[in-house]
């Protein structure tokens, strides 16, 4: 009899438990659902769109403005606004009404220009080109009519693979540079490695003073251990002037980069890229316009390398070729 009434309480117990479990539970959640319908419902802002910069570069500073949001507003870099605008830190833009952006690039459409051309010809996506034209399938494009060049290039047109570092420095016998920028050069080129000279060259330039009495000390093709070089290294001294070689348009500028250090990559007319790597000090701005012979930086000893040098590219439409057989 006594077992029976222990045992009936025990079950008693644990019914009470559950309850107040059940209660507690019902409890905590019409407290979270009176919370929960009392908290404002608030829209998440729409991501705002990217504006075009208009042609004198002038925009207004909105309420609340940073030069963050200036910068993703109208597609350019914080470091532009700051330059462009001399701001110091901590580069509030109080009491400004209006900073000046880069202006935009134009194209003025020529028989025969297709998407696909402009996008080489200015290292742009052509995603970018129809999107920031508002273009409209079949994106056919009119002469006369004026295409707005995005300022973002299409840094994969304009890739480069790593170049392997000069731990053994080989002088080529016989491979020094000309008297002069007009002089041919004479270095004999192994027929393996040299590159038939595409339709179309450009009459390319030496990319240093003849009067460095330069010497290449890394040919294009294969060297040690099997690994290609993609162009040529010309010895030289620290601060020696680097010039373009042909005439063109600065599209991209890396410092600090891992294996070039220092660099310059040029765009020529059709489809022509110079590379200028290892360099000291760069003299030129991305987008700057640049004639044969024009000083663009100078010799350094930038990147992996052991002595001052100039690491020197040419590719036509991203291909590398030699630049021993386009240089004149």
């Amino acid at each position: 009899m006594l077992a029976s009434n222990v045992d009936m309480m025990k079950r008693k117990s644990v019914l009470q438990a559950v309850m107040l479990t059940v209660m507690l539970c019902f409890i905590l959640s019409a407290c979270q659902t009176t919370e929960r319908s009392a908290l404002p419902v608030v829209n998440a802002p729409n991501r705002e769109d990217t504006k075009n910069v208009p042609p004198n570069g002038i925009v207004p500073v909105e309420p609340g403005d940073t030069i963050y949001t200036v910068a993703n507003r109208y597609g350019v870099t914080p470091r532009k606004i700051i330059l462009g605008n001399q701001l110091i830190p901590p580069y509030q833009l109080d009491g400004l009404t209006t900073l000046i952006l880069p202006k935009p690039r134009n194209h003025s459409v020529k028989p025969g220009d297709t998407l696909d051309a402009l996008s080489e010809r200015y290292a742009v996506t052509r995603h970018e080109l129809i999107r920031i034209n508002q273009l409209k399938s079949p994106y056919t494009l009119r002469p006369g009519t004026t295409l707005v060049i995005p300022r973002a290039l299409d840094y994969s047109m304009l890739d480069l693979p790593g170049i392997p570092p000069s731990d053994k420095i080989k002088v080529i016998p016989g491979a020094e540079l000309p008297a002069n920028t007009n002089t041919a050069a004479t270095t004999a080129v192994d027929p393996v490695t040299s590159t038939p000279v595409a339709a179309g060259a450009l009459a390319f330039g030496w990319p240093v003073n003849g009067q460095v009495n330069g010497q290449i000390i890394e040919s294009f093709g294969l060297v040690s251990s099997g690994v290609k070089n993609d162009g040529i290294n010309i010895a030289g001294n620290d601060g020696d002037a680097v010039v373009s070689s042909f005439d063109g348009t600065v599209a991209f500028i890396g410092k600090d980069l891992k294996s070039f250090g220092n660099m310059i990559l040029i765009k020529h007319k059709n489809g022509w890229i110079t590379a200028y790597a290892h360099l000291g000090d760069i003299g030129v701005t991305e987008g700057q316009n640049i004639r044969k012979g024009e000083k663009i930086g100078t010799i350094g000893q930038s990147g992996k390398v052991k002595q001052p040098q100039l690491h020197f590219q040419i590719r036509k439409s991203r291909q590398p070729v030699d630049p021993l057989q386009y240089i004149s």
